[in-house]
């Protein structure tokens, strides 16, 4: 377990550039949490102490709206680092609440222990800033997509970021996720979501059933939001 664990951590390229004693150093205060469907890993405002890397399951980052609504920020899935950039605000406590969307299985590893690695590792901290870079181009671009984008276009867009490649024109998807989450995270209503996978599938362009979706013409798909 504990071979398998350090395996995965080498593998993820925040670690992998560790001294074999800092990577020691790392590992002796992670700690293996497993969450089942719907519990919390940790709440909006509560004081930040560790951030987590994600072994299985599906994790869903929100906030809660004014009406008490959950809006989706982002879905963490199998490989990725969450709540490392909280390890720098001033404030040092979560700005988002996650929840278990499937049945989990992360690494907790210590905010206090990394952040004195990162003192010693000047490519350590290159990597980081590279990538909360990354995730904040990712948010710019969620942004500009939930105002440019009507609903159709959101779900489209969706269904073709999933395509093996781009000369694939028919290909399946299987939608672990309830679709009301994915529809918070398109900032759609559920029954907008579940319109527009009506009237694609009465098009000809998907199939739905149950949690498969089938693209039938992914190229008529790309044609509905102009791309040629």
């Amino acid at each position: 377990m504990v071979d398998e664990m350090e395996e995965l951590l080498r593998a993820h390229y925040l670690f992998s550039a560790l001294e074999e004693a800092e990577f020691e150093q790392l590992c002796a205060g992670v700690q293996i949490v497993n969450l089942e469907e719907d519990e919390h890993l940790f709440h909006f405002g509560q004081e930040a102490r560790y951030f987590y890397l994600l072994d299985s399951g599906q994790i869903m980052l929100y906030r809660l709206s004014p009406l008490g609504d959950e809006k989706v920020i982002e879905l963490i899935h199998a490989g990725q680092t969450f709540a490392e950039a909280v390890m720098f605000f001033e404030a040092s406590v979560y700005p988002v609440s996650a929840k278990v969307v499937l049945k989990s299985r992360l690494y907790q590893i210590d905010m206090a222990v990394f952040r004195h690695i990162l003192k010693t590792s000047t490519s350590l901290c290159f990597r980081l800033l590279g990538n909360m870079s990354k995730r904040l181009h990712m948010a710019i671009q969620d942004i500009d997509q939930l105002t440019l984008q009507n609903a159709n276009m959101r779900v489209i867009e969706l269904l073709l970021q999933s395509a093996p490649n781009s000369l694939t024109n028919n290909y399946q998807l299987e939608w672990n996720t309830p679709k009301q989450i994915i529809a918070s995270r398109l900032s759609l209503r559920p029954e907008t979501f579940s319109r527009v996978l009506a009237q694609l599938s009465k098009k000809g362009l998907i199939s739905v059933r149950g949690k498969i979706v089938e693209i039938v013409d992914a190229k008529a798909l790309r044609e509905e939001m102009g791309i040629k």
